[in-house]
């Protein structure tokens, strides 16, 4: 009995042990939220709460790795009650200064990362996608484009890894027409309002709480100026199902679902859509359509997992005709470019696409 007792005891110091891991700003201690957290095998199995402590994490997940919009990617070995830190690194890219008078359009290209898993409890599907996306917007308030702002993909890769029942195995693709790796990224073309406690020169933290909880999180260091939000904090039951994907047996019910988006700080309270420099995405949803669950060969509904990464690339003006004779030309594929001062992937996302490329060798 007292041998019981014991193991009982020991069972609930290692939970407590667990639920204490929280990670911070490793220059103003503010809670890091809505992070994901991935597994050793590359897979998103998480995200970091509202006051910086993990979602639940089994310890068969580590060596875990957590990343987040506007910090160096952080690697955890095991689980431990303590408190992470998380160093800033930004994205930067030359201000833009002139807009031409007689171009009213702005093209913005993209280079994105797509973190995509499938998961029930005993098997995963695992997607890593690379693409080069652009979107078209006006170049200065109040013009008009023509044309619209929405993003559309130019060219994709992906590297995919199987893990259900006795099949390992894994694929790579190239300019795949698969809804999978079309662009699901919405950025908004309106621009957003700082709140009035944010200055230039300053450092500050607003939060805006709404029906289900922190609705906006407003922060400004290191000269730069993000804008989280929560996108289902006004929804009932802080859920949504999409009603397109339910036409294409892909229904899944969102629960978690935010959008980050990084400015250079300026001396106005206003943010244009033309001076993004990166954004985020990170969504956690049941899976309940027929081809999700089909994927693991599962008769309930899965876990579905995504973060997007989101870097401006490139910029360049373009009058009302040029943006619409080049929107309606779309079999071109871009040549990727990647940027040499954002975060590496995960050394477990490396591993798949080596595994995947060689594989595409043979």
């Amino acid at each position: 009995m007292k041998r019981k007792f014991c193991i009982i005891i020991c069972l609930l110091l290692s939970l407590y042990t667990y639920s204490q891991q929280r990670v911070i700003d490793a220059t103003d201690s503010i809670p890091v939220s809505t992070a994901s957290i991935f597994d050793f095998d590359g897979n998103v199995v998480g995200y970091t709460l509202a006051d910086g402590t993990l979602s639940e994490i089994p310890e068969t997940a580590y060596p875990i790795t957590i990343r987040c919009l506007g910090y160096e990617p952080l690697v955890i070995a095991e689980p431990k009650d303590t408190v992470w830190q998380m160093k800033q690194c930004f994205y930067d890219m030359p201000e833009l200064v002139v807009v031409p008078v007689d171009r009213d359009v702005l093209k913005q290209t993209f280079y994105i990362r797509k973190y995509f898993c499938l998961s029930n409890t005993t098997d995963t599907v695992t997607y890593f996608v690379e693409q080069m996306a652009y979107r078209y917007i006006p170049a200065r308030k109040g013009a008009k484009t023509g044309v619209s702002s929405s993003i559309h993909t130019s060219s994709n890769r992906c590297y995919s890894m199987y893990k259900v029942e006795d099949i390992d195995s894994v694929a790579y693709e190239e300019n795949s027409d698969s809804y999978l790796l079309t662009t699901i990224l919405t950025l908004s073309d309106k621009e957003i309002r700082a709140h009035k406690s944010f200055k230039a020169d300053s450092t500050g933290y607003y939060e805006k709480v709404g029906k289900s909880g922190v609705s906006l999180v407003q922060k400004q260091s290191s000269g730069v100026f993000t804008n989280t939000e929560d996108r289902l904090a006004e929804k009932k039951g802080h859920s949504l199902s999409p009603w397109p994907l339910k036409a294409i047996g892909m229904t899944v019910e969102i629960n978690q679902l935010y959008t980050t988006q990084a400015f250079r700080a300026n001396n106005t309270d206003t943010y244009l859509p033309k001076d993004l420099m990166e954004a985020s995405v990170v969504m956690e949803a049941e899976g309940r359509g027929k081809y999700l669950r089909k994927a693991l060969k599962s008769q309930v509904p899965v876990t579905v997992r995504l973060m997007l990464e989101v870097y401006v690339v490139d910029r360049d003006f373009l009058t009302k005709e040029e943006a619409k004779e080049e929107s309606a030309n779309k079999t071109s594929k871009m040549d990727f470019v990647i940027p040499s001062n954002i975060p590496s992937v995960n050394d477990a996302t490396r591993r798949l696409i080596e595994r995947a490329k060689d594989k595409a060798k043979k």
